[in-house]
């Protein structure tokens, strides 16, 4: 049988190496970028991994003689294409740090053994309340008639 002291020690280095991970992670979207480019490829523009427009290149002369919202309307396209792509990279580099996170999360919104765990004690509560407390909604209070906020 494992004593308290060493899963507790366990733990804690389970906790330091998660630690590290995030931190390494942290550092490689600092310094991730994202680019895209315009279907005529007159611009690339270029992102952060807050989306932040890091650049502008332009490839030809064309914005020069465009209307103002013509341009205006090919510079939005192409950020926003950046700024998806920078979105799933940042999904792919956050996403292998989820690990149990994600089933645990699974667990309480739906689906998994913790679901299944747990469908007796839902089945207690009464109607409705699930969807107002969780829901952050508004709850009638028990003592004056008035409303509580939950979340």
């Amino acid at each position: 049988m494992v004593s308290f002291q060493e899963q507790l020690a366990e733990a804690m280095a389970g906790l330091a190496e998660q630690t590290k991970k995030i931190q390494q992670v942290q550092e490689e979207l600092a310094r991730a970028s994202a680019s895209a480019t315009s279907k005529d490829r007159m611009v690339t523009a270029s992102v952060n991994a807050h989306g932040e427009i890091l650049s502008f290149k332009f490839h030809t002369e064309g914005y020069r003689t465009m209307p103002g919202a013509q341009l205006a309307e090919v510079l939005k396209t192409t950020v926003n294409a950046a700024r998806t792509e920078m979105n799933s990279k940042v999904s792919g580099t956050v996403r292998p740090l989820m690990g149990s996170q994600e089933e645990l999360a699974s667990g309480l919104f739906g689906g998994g053994e913790l679901d299944d765990l747990l469908a007796p004690l839902r089945a207690m509560q009464p109607e409705g309340l699930t969807e107002t407390v969780l829901g952050g909604g508004r709850k009638p209070s028990a003592n004056r008639g008035e409303d509580e906020f939950y979340g």
